[in-house]
């Protein structure tokens, strides 16, 4: 078995055969929000034309097993710092706890290739769903506040 991570384009990984099922999993799985999934698909790729928006794929034997979507642009208060957030994040449950440490291997190739563009800090979301808290503690990436979301009706 084969593991490689790296960047991809968008159009390419929304060709492969099981992107669709990824983006629908994770909206079931771990996104708190219970509106339908429906991408801007439009807009992604105007951020990722103008490298605000990139794909770290990871793949096993040519096979899509999981990604990271990281937006990135300075922050509004630091405008020098390059900071990466991350809107959404996806390890396939047939990749998930293997002894090859899939999703470690996502993440941790992540951060060079990240710091090669200049990032200096990452903000990764977390999930009311299914906590990541222990695994992106390990990666250093400890809690530092918390987000809420409120419906607004």
């Amino acid at each position: 078995m084969r593991v490689s991570c790296r960047w991809e384009g968008l159009a390419a990984v929304l060709a492969e055969p099981n992107a669709a099922d990824m983006i629908r999993d994770y909206a079931d799985e771990l996104s708190p929000i219970d509106d339908p999934v429906d991408p801007d698909w439009g807009a992604m790729q105007a951020m990722e034309a103008r490298g605000e928006y990139r794909l770290w794929v990871c793949r096993v034997s040519d096979t899509l097993a999981g990604y990271i979507a990281f937006q990135i642009m300075p922050h509004l208060d630091y405008r020098g710092v390059l900071f990466a957030f991350t809107p959404q994040h996806y390890l396939a449950p047939g990749f998930r706890d293997t002894s090859d440490a899939i999703g470690w291997r996502m993440w941790r190739t992540a951060k060079p290739a990240l710091r090669a563009l200049g990032v200096k800090y990452v903000m990764p979301h977390d999930s009311s769903k299914r906590s990541l808290l222990p695994f992106m503690m390990a990666w250093g990436a400890p809690p530092i506040g918390c987000f809420y979301l409120a419906e607004i009706a």
